[in-house]
């Protein structure tokens, strides 16, 4: 795990592989700053991560960052409000999983925090942030790699026909047709009310079913067990590859009989089957995998790539520089 320190202002980057230890630190910098009296500010890129922090909530709900910002935005803070204040008296602002973030919503908080903290301040230097504490925290090399497709869909054909808009399949919106029945496990893939669990990436199965609402039950975290209601939303989708605009009005799930490494990173499970078709493509990816169950007794790996000679085994990427110093 490394730390870097901005060489303008008072901005640090702590980064590092899964199971580094990360979230330990900044809970106990937060811990710690909060015991002497002063105020943290602490937020992340998604929900669950968010719900790991005390008194977390993602960044866009704290600093308002706009839906689908650009490089003109700015967040949705008014001088003078409560919210500006609580950031001109916070000592330190923790921001979980930062790489996940469009570089738009790091430049709209950056902007608005620097604007608060010059109206407050006469003598603010220029730099990023105003000069206020923050630190930023991710494992960037999950984030580094994108998924491109071979296929050349031109998007513009036919753009208008119901068929057309009611194909298109991408991250941030359902399907057009969700196949749900009593009892089928789901993804929530939206932040609808935190304080009891429901957030991008819990897991939930269905236990009623009506036209426009679904009650489901809370599988994981501390509300497990709870019934809740997941009402339809117009939904618009994340994918930058798309090259218009669109909004679906659906239930803002997936169904989910599984889930990739990443998305299960934060939860505490006590069954957990990995299967891996395939080795895993990045350093400490298989020990965020294994390390999501609570026993070793509930954990089951399956692994059948092509290669029948594997004899049930798997490459683990590691880097040769964590043993320099042993």
């Amino acid at each position: 795990m490394s730390a870097v320190q901005s060489n303008r202002g008072r901005m640090f980057f702590v980064y590092g592989y899964g199971g580094t230890g990360k979230t330990y630190l900044w809970r106990a910098l937060s811990s710690g700053l909060r015991s002497k009296g002063h105020i943290v500010l602490n937020v992340a890129s998604s929900g669950i991560a968010a719900l790991l922090l005390p008194g977390g909530r993602t960044a866009h709900s704290r600093f308002l960052i706009p839906i689908n910002p650009n490089e003109s935005s700015t967040c949705e803070i008014k001088m003078g409000s409560p919210l500006a204040e609580l950031i001109v008296r916070c000592k330190l602002i923790i921001w979980d999983e930062a790489p996940m973030m469009n570089k738009y919503c790091f430049q709209a908080v950056e902007k608005s925090i620097r604007d608060i903290m010059i109206a407050t301040f006469t003598d603010t230097p220029d730099v990023p942030f105003g000069g206020k504490k923050s630190c930023l925290v991710g494992t960037l090399d999950r984030y580094c790699r994108t998924c491109k497709s071979d296929a050349n869909v031109d998007f513009l054909h036919d753009l208008h026909t119901p068929e057309f808009l009611n194909g298109i399949r991408c991250s941030g919106v359902p399907n057009h047709e969700l196949h749900l029945k009593v009892g089928t496990p789901v993804m929530l893939l939206r932040n609808i009310d935190y304080s009891i669990g429901l957030c991008n990436g819990t897991r939930l199965v269905i236990t009623r079913l009506s036209p426009h609402v679904l009650e489901c039950k809370i599988l994981t975290g501390a509300n497990v067990g709870h019934k809740v209601l997941i009402p339809r939303m117009t939904l618009t989708p994340s994918d930058l590859r798309i090259p218009f605009k669109f909004q679906r009005r659906q239930f803002p799930l997936i169904v989910s009989y599984a889930m990739t490494i990443n998305k299960s990173q934060g939860q505490s499970l006590s069954h957990v089957g990995i299967y891996l078709k395939k080795p895993v493509f990045s350093h400490g990816q298989l020990y965020v995998a294994v390390s999501r169950v609570t026993h070793p007794k509930g954990l089951k790996i399956l692994v059948c790539g092509d290669d029948t000679s594997n004899d049930g085994q798997t490459n683990n990427v590691v880097y040769k520089e964590v043993f320099q110093n042993l």
